[in-house]
C-alpha cells in the first residue's frame, strides 16, 4: 500500500519552491513544550517530571486517550491513460472521528470523489468500508461515514488563538503502515499559503492558504490526522503537507476552516 502523497509548490508563479526562487517541492500527507519531560535536580540525583497542561494530561496520556479516535483510510481509485487504459491507484491516508456514530473527518486528497473500496480502519483493526458524505477540494476537506456506534470521538478546540511557538501533537498513519504514529513539535508559523499538486496523478494543482506551519514530523499517509494542541489537550489543524526537501517543514488546516464544512452533517464540533 502506498502512502498518499502530494506534491506542493510554493506560492512562487508556477515556480517549485518558497521564497527568492529557491527550489523546494512538498508533499500532501495525505523552551520546554507542553507536556514535555523536565529534569529536576535534587541533590546529586536528577528527578524526571512529566509536566501537564490544561487539560491536566501528559502527552503520554493525551496519546492514549487520543489513539482509538484515529483511523486508518486506504482507498483506490482510477484514472486512464493516454492510449485510454484504466490506471489503478492505491493511497493511504489518516482520518478523525468527528461523531460515536461514524462520521470522520479528512484531507479531499485522501478520499477524492471516485475514490473506490474505500476502507477505514479502527485501531483495534476493526475494518470498515466508508461512503464519502461531503467533499471540498478547494479547502482540501471530505467528510466519511463508516456503519459503526460507540466509537470515540476527538476532541475539537478553536485554532483562531494559536499563535508560533504553541507546542503540538501530529498522530498519523505514517507511510501507510506505521499507523497512529506520533510526532511532536511547535507551531513554526501560521498563516502560510502553498501551491500543491498530486505527485502520483495528473490532477491539477490547488492553492491552501491560512494554514499553520509546524515542526512536528508530518510524512505520506499523515494526510487527515490531528494536529492537537498540547496546551489544551484540543485538535486544532488538520495535518496535510510536509517538505521533501526541506526540514522540519509541515503544514495543517486549522480546525476552525472545517467547522462550517461539517456543521450539515454533524452539528457543531
Amino acid at each position: 500500500m502506498k502512502a498518499l502523497r502530494r506534491l506542493i509548490t510554493g506560492l512562487i508563479v508556477l515556480a517549485i519552491g518558497i521564497g527568492g526562487g529557491a527550489a523546494g517541492a512538498y508533499w500532501y500527507d495525505f523552551g520546554h513544550p507542553y507536556g514535555g519531560t523536565v529534569i529536576e535536580s535534587q541533590g546529586t540525583s536528577p528527578k524526571i517530571v512529566v509536566a501537564t497542561n490544561s487539560s491536566g494530561l501528559t502527552i503520554p496520556e493525551l496519546v492514549k486517550q487520543y489513539s482509538p479516535a484515529i483511523v486508518a483510510i486506504t482507498s483506490t481509485s482510477t484514472t486512464y491513460s493516454f492510449f485510454g487504459g484504466p490506471l489503478t491507484q492505491e493511497g493511504a491516508g489518516t482520518g478523525m472521528i468527528l461523531t460515536s456514530n461514524g462520521y470522520i473527518l479528512t484531507n479531499n486528497h485522501v478520499a477524492p470523489q471516485g475514490s473506490q473500496n474505500l476502507t477505514v480502519t479502527l485501531t483495534n483493526q476493526k475494518q470498515y468500508p466508508a461512503t464519502i458524505v461531503a467533499s471540498d477540494p478547494g479547502a482540501d476537506l471530505a467528510l466519511l461515514k463508516i456503519n459503526a456506534t460507540g466509537l470515540t470521538t476527538v476532541k475539537i478546540g478553536d485554532s483562531s488563538s494559536i499563535v508560533a511557538g504553541n507546542s503540538v501533537i501530529a498522530i498519523g498513519n505514517a507511510l501507510g503502515q506505521f499507523q497512529n504514529t506520533v510526532t511532536n513539535g511547535i507551531i513554526s508559523a501560521v498563516n502560510r499559503s502553498i501551491t500543491a499538486a498530486d505527485s502520483s496523478s495528473a490532477s491539477g494543482s490547488e492553492s491552501l492558504s491560512g494554514l499553520f506551519q509546524t515542526d512536528a514530523a508530518i510524512n505520506p499517509g499523515n494526510s487527515g490526522g490531528p494536529l492537537i494542541d498540547a496546551a489544551s489537550g484540543l485538535v486544532i489543524g488538520i495535518n496535510t503537507a510536509t517538505s521533501s526537501q526541506g526540514q522540519n517543514l509541515g503544514f495543517a488546516i486549522p480546525i476552525n476552516v472545517a467547522k462550517g464544512f461539517v456543521a450539515p452533517y454533524v452539528g457543531s464540533i
